[in-house]
């Protein structure tokens, strides 16, 4: 298992509600990022989970 921060694009920092904050979070993840499960959203930046071994190639 592999863990990863990604920042969120900066329209995101105008998002006031942190349950709106981690849908569109999610839904960026989503079509943005297959493979990796969003975590934790901290300073709008996203702690993502992807399974799989530790050396293969991220795309």
């Amino acid at each position: 298992m592999m863990e990863r921060w990604f920042p969120l694009p900066d329209m995101y920092r105008l998002l006031n509600d942190p349950e709106t904050l981690k849908r569109f979070a999610k839904a960026y993840m989503t079509r943005n990022y297959l493979g990796w499960e969003p975590v934790k959203i901290n300073n709008y930046r996203v702690l993502a989970r992807r399974q799989g071994e530790e050396d293969q190639h991220i795309q």
